[in-house]
């Protein structure tokens, strides 16, 4: 057993740079809020200020590197609008008159891939990918589209994120959201 330690050793000091490497920025977490608006749908719907928040995390392999792939998961939700007092109404026109509705409300979860920049206190990402909406009448897959900035220190940093989604859901309605975020994120 005692022969195996010298090997064992070496063998971790010959890991570890590349280890060190591997965990120093690998892991980042982003949680922004801000305003989001939507499109689409089979009926008018009344769009309002609505809220928008979002926290991602994602993971970079190489660190060390200026540019370098990434892969990241993204849980947010979207909700409508802040009342405070009376709703707005919006009156439809015809037979069967009443509010228009408003647009949904719904949480998503996705897995995105893309790209990451970064230079001495600044990172810029691009991402895309797959994501699955549910909540606010009908569920559905669908895609997001994800460009953040970063500026700060090396472990803490503000973000402002664009985010944009495209929802088809099971009942052939297309939906697409765009918001506007504000946040940190801590790596």
């Amino acid at each position: 057993m005692h022969r195996w330690i010298v090997p064992a050793f070496a063998l971790g000091l010959r890991l570890a740079p590349a280890l060190m490497a591997q965990s120093q920025d690998s892991l980042s977490l982003d949680v922004t809020l801000g305003r989001s608006t939507g499109s689409g749908g089979r009926r008018p719907y009344l769009s309002s200020g609505d809220i928008a928040a979002e926290i991602t995390l994602g993971f970079r392999p190489h660190p060390d590197r200026g540019s370098a792939w990434m892969a990241a998961f993204t849980l947010g939700r979207r909700s409508g609008p802040l009342a405070f007092g009376d709703e707005r109404c919006i009156v439809q026109p015809g037979p069967d008159s009443g509010c228009e509705p408003a647009f949904p409300t719904f949480s998503h979860i996705g897995l995105l891939g893309g790209r990451e920049w970064r230079a001495s206190h600044a990172d810029l990402r691009a991402l895309a990918g797959p994501a699955w909406y549910g909540g606010g009448g009908a569920s559905g897959l669908g895609a997001q589209l994800h460009v953040d900035a970063a500026v700060g220190f090396r472990h803490l940093a503000f973000v402002v994120a664009a985010r944009g989604s495209w929802v088809g859901r099971v009942t052939g309605e297309t939906l697409r959201c765009r918001s506007l975020e504000f946040g940190l994120r801590i790596q």
